[in-house]
């Protein structure tokens, strides 16, 4: 990818922004900070909740204490899961490596946070692809950004809301994710916004988990506008009704959930199906 920007857009009117990334009609302006352009409109965005709590004083400290509060939180957040959970995380995060190595083109990571599948992306032995890292909060993309200290030039930060994507029409040969599907309300939205961005062809290959229809964790998430994300049916559907072809929803894996106060769904006791999700826009 020659110049990041030639595929940003304007998430309100969809024109294009110029090289100082005002929009060319609206007239809305957008920004470039440590490394992460922040193309998120408050007018469209101010209903989404942001999970994360990261601020710029966060990101002015040095970058060991950084590191080792992460990895004291990952250690504690990894002690509440049962072995169950462990292994077939595992699965999960295997068969996902595995797709990767026929990656080539472009990539954009669908809300990226801490780098989970970016590290993935990165950690490929397949180098033919260029990786655009997403996320609606600017922060936790600028953190994720300084704690990989990579100098991979292929990689890319755009802070945008899944639901209105600044990017141009037809951008991406690959579209990826860990579990965002889930996290975000108004998944259907989002999905419509995968199959716009996505070339002819391109195909999005994502790495997520179903609860049941009924369960603890379903009615958890009802109330919070994330039940769309979270169940086959509804997800298959959502991916039909946007236009998408050769869908693919393979269960790998699954674990009974042990009480974490990390995680709000699934609700301890309930069984999370690791799944992988494939589909096609094929016009």
């Amino acid at each position: 990818m020659e110049n990041i920007q030639d595929l940003l857009m304007c998430p309100v009117c969809k024109e294009e922004l110029m090289k100082n990334l005002e929009c060319s009609k609206c007239k809305s302006k957008f920004s470039y900070e440590h490394g992460v352009f922040n193309i998120v409109a408050p007018s469209l965005s101010d209903n989404q909740e942001i999970l994360w709590n990261i601020t710029e004083d966060m990101l002015e400290k040095d970058i060991e204490d950084i590191r080792k509060k992460d990895a004291s939180a990952i250690k504690d957040y990894n002690a509440h899961k049962n072995k169950e959970t462990i292994e077939a995380q595992k699965i999960h995060g295997e068969c996902m490596n595995s797709l990767i190595e026929e990656f080539s083109g472009t990539v954009c990571d669908l809300s990226t946070g801490m780098g989970s599948m970016l590290q993935r992306l990165l950690n490929s032995k397949n180098k033919n692809f260029s990786i655009v890292c997403t996320d609606i909060d600017k922060y936790v993309l600028m953190k994720t950004r300084k704690l990989k200290q990579t100098d991979d030039k292929r990689v890319f930060y755009v802070a945008t809301d899944g639901r209105y994507m600044s990017i141009k029409d037809e951008s991406f040969d690959y579209i990826t994710s860990l579990a965002a599907l889930g996290n975000i309300p108004e998944s259907n939205k989002v999905i419509r916004e995968l199959y716009r961005i996505l070339k002819p062809n391109g195909k999005i290959v994502i790495q997520s988990s179903y609860i049941e229809k009924g369960s603890k964790s379903f009615e958890l998430a009802k109330s919070k506008n994330i039940e769309r994300g979270l169940v086959e049916e509804y997800l298959i559907n959502d991916l039909k009704n946007a236009g998408f072809k050769n869908i693919i929803s393979k269960v790998v894996s699954k674990a009974i959930w042990a009480e974490n106060p990390y995680d709000l769904i699934p609700v301890a006791g309930d069984t999370q199906f690791y799944s992988i999700i494939e589909a096609q826009r094929t016009k």
